[in-house]
């Protein structure tokens, strides 16, 4: 198992950040920033493994219809505050109900693919308030997670990562460990969708991430006007940034 990855019986897709280095060759220290899938489905000791990580803030990525249809689950009496910055990816609403019987693993890969070329197109404002979020007084430790932690959140993460200053390549490659533990997603659709589609559904590709960095270099002139003009991050919240999660 990766270092990282925290073991959670309902969670399969949750690891800490911790340990990426930047380009400048500073590290993300160790027990600020998760990632997940869904919390919705934790289970007998997941709530004390959960509390141990001194959660402070969570960022869920949901859209509102999946939040009320499968609500986090959460320690009793938790202080942890919740941010609801939901959204779906445009076409996602559609792409699920269009799968069937003749659907084949390239539908699916080419609907992903446009998923993450809008996202920084259409969906900047969304994680725009992830960053307020987590710029906030005594925000960290954070989380961030949407339902298999591996689209909405793999490019909530890859911009946090990219105003840290990390590598594309290492971005990418921290992306890439989603696919170790994929979280099932058959209840989501319709049935006699073949495995092949399915599993690509639940699977994740590094030109899916690198089809947000084209559209990103396409429309800006570089990732710093991206996350400046954009997302709305200033010089001094990328350097607040800095200084909570690198050592």
């Amino acid at each position: 198992m990766n270092p990282r990855v925290i073991a959670l019986q309902g969670a399969t897709n949750c690891r800490d950040l911790g340990d990426i280095r930047t380009a400048d060759g500073r590290v993300i220290r160790r027990g600020l920033l998760f990632r997940s899938d869904s919390l919705a489905e934790l289970i007998g000791d997941d709530f004390e493994r959960l509390e141990a990580l001194g959660l402070r803030t969570i960022c869920d990525l949901r859209h509102e219809s999946e939040r009320i249809r499968k609500p986090n689950r959460l320690p009793a009496d938790t202080q942890i505050r919740q941010h609801a910055i939901g959204f779906f990816p445009r076409g996602a609403k559609e792409l699920i109900p269009s799968l069937g019987p003749h659907s084949d693993e390239m539908t699916v890969h080419s609907a992903l693919a446009g998923y993450y070329r809008n996202f920084p197109l259409d969906h900047s404002s969304d994680y725009a308030r992830m960053f307020e979020a987590l710029l906030a007084p005594d925000a960290m430790p954070a989380l961030i997670h949407c339902t298999s932690g591996k689209d909405r959140t793999g490019f909530g993460i890859a911009l946090i990562l990219m105003a840290l200053g990390v590598s594309r390549e290492d971005i990418v490659a921290d992306y890439l460990l989603s696919n170790l533990a994929p979280r099932d997603l058959r209840y989501m659709v319709p049935k006699g969708v073949p495995d092949a589609a399915l599993s690509a559904l639940m699977k994740v590709r590094a030109d899916y991430l690198e089809a947000s960095f084209a559209a990103i270099d396409e429309h800006w002139s570089s990732e710093q006007d991206f996350l400046h003009d954009a997302v709305g991050l200033s010089e001094r919240a990328i350097r607040r940034l800095r200084d909570l999660l690198l050592v």
